[in-house]
């Protein structure tokens, strides 16, 4: 970095006066790194009176090495295991110049000492790391223009891209390491149940070669974690001198003149690719060779991507030919360049032409399966589209970095107010890209196809909307049902099987959306057949039942019905599982929807609510029976349920002649649905009769008993003793 610490600080004083918040931020920043600094020493330092910890390198048996002899070189200085790592080279070299001349042995150790070499390269590229340059080509000249900024920018953007690859080979190593523990494990077990001899002694020198490497393993993350912490302490320095450039811009003729040529040179670049484009697609037309259509396919894609590029080269130069002009004091008034369009539209071609590019080489998948020349071929061409994209993708996030840039220098000149509107569109604008990336996110794959978010955002909504729909429609039919009048039972049937099958509807969508191919349904729907038949039989039998009680209509809602097991009330729903039915006290009992189909029901309102039922009663020996039907016919009539007409009269029964009455029935029709929830008919008419009776003074009976007594005589020796 072609700068000094003198510089940096001279440049942030000259920015003070302009922006004396940022100063006091940066001196906070300072004074709050130091006081850290100083807790860090404290906590390091040893407590007085008590004595430093010593540290003594752990060599272990050669010939049986302990599991866990490594596991303090983790936590160990760097000068401690530069002694301990020396030590135990040392020591290796010399048990192992005893070794005994068996060709097993001499491979393991000879494979251990591969892992001491492999040990000695790592440790080496600690001093390697720092002689490297981290950011070569970053300079700040003393008066900087846009360009001189561009170019820094670039620079620290390609040195963050260096940091992810060092990051991503971070998480690389931390992998390995994970199966080196396990790895080391293994080889543990192994060596223990080893047979005594030279099976024992190879065991032994596989473990201590695992255990070697194993500790390459922890300094290569350790030479990888002091790398990025160097590299980020560079990096975040050179943001922050490039902040302070940003606000340090100057005018530059020679500036707005390679700006204006790069912009000719685009444009010239863009007028050829549409050309090119245009001659592409006109030749798409004259050929049916599917392998050339492809090449045809592939060199469009390329030509598209060109143009984005090409595009978006344009919008840097042109972000960058706006801050030059509002630097210039003597220049017309300038205009931001503003177009939330671009952004967007350029995110969406990427994802759509890396989506057509995936799909292209599934099909050279399939087409060149055996011919791995024509593979290579393509795949070359696919390699140099992919590449394109990636450096489309860079392009893009320079715009978005330059539009903030060109809020900053606008806002330095024109003042605050003056980019209000721009700066609140472009804070959103980065708000809605943070939350896009969000939900971009991938959690998992089904069938090789990625499932973010965003997806299920989407199935959520799905099912949501169709929940919401079929309660409306639900609703819909429940009010044509009020005030229509329309049949209750066959809406409340209609309104189930629309419940269920936009709910089955909105399933299919939300599985085809995770990415389940529709055609594999068929594999679905076998594996949910084996757990039906193990698991499941019970709740899938009610569940077709229900189907069949909606469908055949033997029972409906409001219908008065009474099973086998002696449950009896009115159908109250009809659900997928169960049937709910409301007892006459109240009670609601859930029916398995099974009981419905395979046992027996009485239906009292199937075809016809009007039903026949028999009330017994009984009055004395000596009544006139004509009165008694006539009283009972009367009593029948005042009960509003009673149901006649010219077919269904109401009739009384003398029935039989008992000890104590003359026992009748009242044979009487009633009409099913008049009867009250709650109520029962057969109290009802008992009401009737005894109110009638005793108006007609017809006698109730009770059982009666008549007592004969007869003289009895004492025996004799009875009457002797009572003096008789």
């Amino acid at each position: 970095m072609k700068d000094g610490s003198g510089y940096a600080f001279l440049r942030s004083m000259s920015v003070c006066h302009r922006d004396s918040c940022a100063w006091l931020q940066r001196f906070l920043s300072l004074a709050l790194a130091f006081f850290l600094t100083l807790f860090s020493l404290g906590a390091s330092a040893q407590l007085p009176g008590t004595k430093p910890k010593e540290f003594a390198p752990v060599i272990p048996d050669f010939s049986a090495p302990a599991a866990d002899w490594w596991t303090a070189w983790p936590d160990a200085t760097r000068e401690q295991r530069q002694e301990w790592r020396k030590e135990l080279v040392g020591a290796w070299m010399e048990w192992s110049a005893q070794l005994p001349e068996n060709e097993a042995l001499q491979v393991q150790a000879e494979a251990v000492n591969d892992s001491f070499k492999r040990l000695n390269v790592t440790w080496n590229s600690f001093d390697e790391i720092k002689k490297v340059a981290v950011l070569p080509d970053v300079e700040f000249p003393e008066e900087p223009s846009v360009l001189d900024w561009a170019e820094a920018d670039t620079a620290i953007a390609r040195g963050k891209q260096r940091l992810q690859s060092l990051q991503l080979e971070a998480r690389q190593v931390d992998e390995s390491l994970a199966q080196s523990l396990r790895e080391l494990r293994k080889r543990v077990l192994a060596l223990r149940d080893a047979a005594p001899g030279v099976n024992r002694e190879a065991a032994a020198l596989n473990l201590l070669r695992v255990q070697i490497d194993h500790l390459n393993i922890i300094e290569q993350r350790s030479l990888l974690e002091e790398q990025m912490t160097l590299w980020q302490e560079q990096i975040q320095l050179a943001e922050s001198q490039l902040e302070d450039v940003l606000l340090s811009l100057i005018y530059s003729d020679k500036a707005g003149d390679s700006l204006e040529k790069s912009l000719a040179e685009l444009k010239e670049k863009r007028e050829a690719l549409v050309s090119q484009r245009a001659e592409l697609q006109r030749q798409a037309l004259e050929s049916t060779d599917p392998q050339q259509n492809l090449q045809r396919d592939l060199q469009l894609m390329d030509n598209e991507v060109g143009q984005l590029e090409n595009e978006l080269r344009q919008r840097k130069a042109l972000l960058l030919q706006s801050m030059n002009a509002v630097l210039n004091p003597e220049g017309e008034e300038p205009q931001l360049v503003r177009d939330r369009d671009l952004v967007e539209t350029a995110r969406t071609a990427i994802g759509a032409l890396s989506r057509d590019l995936n799909l292209r080489q599934r099909q050279v998948v399939a087409w060149s399966d055996e011919d791995r020349g024509a593979m290579r071929t393509w795949w070359r061409q696919f390699e140099k589209i992919d590449s394109a994209l990636g450096r489309a993708d860079e392009l893009l996030e320079d715009v978005l970095r330059y539009e903030t840039a060109q809020l900053q220098v606008f806002q330095q000149r024109r003042g605050w107010w003056a980019t209000l509107r721009e700066r609140v569109g472009h804070l959103s604008n980065i708000a809605s890209t943070r939350w896009r990336e969000l939900a971009d996110y991938q959690l998992f794959t089904i069938s090789q196809n990625p499932v973010t978010l965003r997806i299920l955002a989407r199935v959520l909504f799905v099912l949501l909307s169709a929940w919401m729909i079929s309660g409306l429609t639900r609703r819909f039919l429940n009010r044509l049902v009020h005030k229509q009048h329309a049949s209750q039972s066959s809406m409340y049937t209609l309104a189930r099987v629309l419940h269920y099958s936009i709910i089955g509807i909105a399933l299919l969508i939300a599985l085809v959306m995770l990415g389940l191919d529709a055609s594999k349904l068929a594999l679905v729907a076998g594996a949910l057949s084996v757990g039906i038949g193990f698991g499941l039989q019970a709740i899938f039998s009610n569940f077709i039942s229900g189907l069949i009680l909606l469908f055949e209509q033997p029972l409906r809602v409001g219908d008065l019905v009474e099973l086998e097991s002696g449950v009896f009330g009115r159908i109250r729903d009809i659900n997928v599982r169960s049937t709910r039915i409301t007892t006459r006290d109240n009670v609601d009992i859930l029916v398995p929807n099974s009981e419905f189909v395979a046992g027996r029901v009485i239906n009292h309102t199937l075809d016809d609510p009007v039903r026949r039922i028999h009330v017994p009663f009984g009055v004395a020996y000596g009544s006139d029976p004509d009165l008694v039907r006539e009283a009972a016919a009367a009593a029948a009539e005042r009960v509003p349920i009673t149901h006649t007409d010219w077919q269904r009269k109401t009739e009384v029964w003398l029935m039989e002649f008992a000890d104590s009455a003359l026992n009748f029935k009242l044979v009487v029709w009633i009409n099913s649905n008049m009867v009250s929830p709650l109520g029962d008919p057969y109290a009802l008419y008992n009401l009737e009769l005894l109110r009638e009776f005793n108006e007609r003074g017809i006698e109730i009976p009770f059982p009666q008993r008549d007592l004969h007594l007869r003289s009895w005589e004492p025996p004799l020796s009875l009457a002797r003793r009572n003096g008789q």
